[in-house]
C-alpha cells in the first residue's frame, strides 16, 4: 500500500503544475495513457513550461532527451517517481 502513498503527491503535483500552464484544463479527466499534446492542445512552448516547472517543485533534473517519455501522465509519473526517487 506504501507505493500508492508515495505515488499521489507526484500526481497531484504533475496536475497542479500543468493546470497552471492550461489554465482551463479539466486536469481530473485527463487520460494518463493518451499524451498531453492531443487531450489538451499543448504546444512546445508550453510544455517546455512545464517541465521547467516540474524541475523546480520536485527539486529534479529532467533531461530534453527525455522528453518524449513524460509526453503522458502515466509516463511523467512513473519518470518522476524514479527521479524523486533517486535525488532522496
Amino acid at each position: 500500500m506504501m507505493n500508492a502513498k508515495s505515488h499521489e503527491p507526484i500526481r497531484e503535483t504533475i496536475l497542479r503544475v500543468l493546470g497552471d500552464i492550461v489554465p482551463n484544463a479539466e486536469t481530473q479527466a485527463i487520460n494518463p495513457n493518451i499524451s498531453f499534446h492531443d487531450q489538451l492542445e499543448l504546444d512546445s512552448i508550453d510544455f517546455l513550461r512545464f517541465m521547467m516547472n516540474l524541475e523546480k517543485e520536485l527539486n529534479v533534473t529532467i533531461f530534453d532527451f527525455d522528453y518524449p517519455k513524460l509526453s503522458t501522465l502515466k509516463g511523467c509519473e512513473h519518470y518522476l517517481m524514479e527521479r524523486v526517487a533517486m535525488a532522496a
